[in-house]
């Protein structure tokens, strides 16, 4: 969802449960630099490589978080900027999957009301 910030900025922002059990940073794919030469292209496809192995890690870990969280009933909901830094980060663990999602929807509505979220 897009928002308008109190600066007066267009602020993407993405809500709802944490499905995977982890996220690469957002510094990962900005980082990638196809450089000339040999040496170059070895090192992005190395690189490449790192980003790919991380990127099935998080995936198997997901396999055991997932069913984890539902036999728990825990879930994590996450209100976060897109294009912003960790600063207006909403992390809160809540029981029930249907609570996860009234307060996903909750977060939601605060960030189209007030630009952020309130809880």
């Amino acid at each position: 969802m897009q928002t308008r910030a109190g600066s007066g900025n267009w602020v993407r922002w993405r809500v709802g449960r944490r499905r995977l059990a982890g996220m690469p940073s957002k510094d990962t794919w900005g980082s990638l630099n196809f450089a000339d030469g040999d040496i170059g292209f070895v090192l992005t496809m190395l690189y490449l490589a790192v980003v790919l192995v991380i990127g099935i890690a998080i995936l198997l870990a997901t396999a055991v978080v997932w069913p984890y969280r539902a036999i728990t009933d825990n879930w994590p909901v996450v209100a976060r900027e897109l294009d912003g830094d960790d600063e207006n980060l909403q992390w809160r663990w809540v029981r029930g999957r249907a609570a996860a999602d009234a307060l996903a929807q909750q977060w939601a509505t605060e960030i189209e009301q007030h630009g952020r979220p309130l809880g």
